[in-house]
């Protein structure tokens, strides 16, 4: 199946549980997944089991859900390989049914694989990306004078 198909079906799909075809966005469903971290800029730390969770109800409170998506934005750069996604979420507190919608933009940066390879939630500050392109950091350090 082709990588958007994949990305396209996981936001239909978005909602209470979790469906075969959100776990199929991240590659989830494989029988030996990748692994996937949030980067936040200050701290990398691992994904939920449901990656998709991580991008899509993240920056909620975890009393709220998310119940569905309206897509308003979906355009493919094949010269940069991104896929730009914007729209809303639909979102309720849990136990009520007043809707709230919560926009979004998500930029898809996909491999020469026909794999998603990382999503940056623009209006979050987030990206979650595979473990293995992380890029090596340095960490911090504080040095002191020899005389104090």
């Amino acid at each position: 199946m082709d990588v958007l198909e994949r990305i396209k079906r996981g936001y239909r799909a978005i909602g209470p549980g979790a469906s075969r075809d959100v776990l199929a966005m991240f590659h989830q469903e494989q029988a030996d997944p990748p692994e996937w971290v949030i980067d936040d800029s200050l701290r990398i730390v691992p994904a939920r089991e449901v990656v998709a969770m991580d991008l899509f109800a993240g920056a909620l409170p975890s009393h709220w859900e998310v119940i569905g998506v309206d897509l308003r934005m979906w355009d493919y750069f094949a010269s940069k390989c991104r896929l730009v996604v914007a729209g809303r979420f639909r979102t309720r507190p849990q136990g009520t049914w007043e809707i709230v919608p919560l926009p979004f933009i998500h930029i898809w940066s996909i491999g020469d694989d026909d794999q998603v390879r990382g999503v940056f939630d623009y209006l979050a500050g987030i990206e979650v990306k595979r473990r293995a392109d992380l890029p090596a950091r340095r960490g911090r350090r504080f040095w002191r004078r020899a005389g104090a």
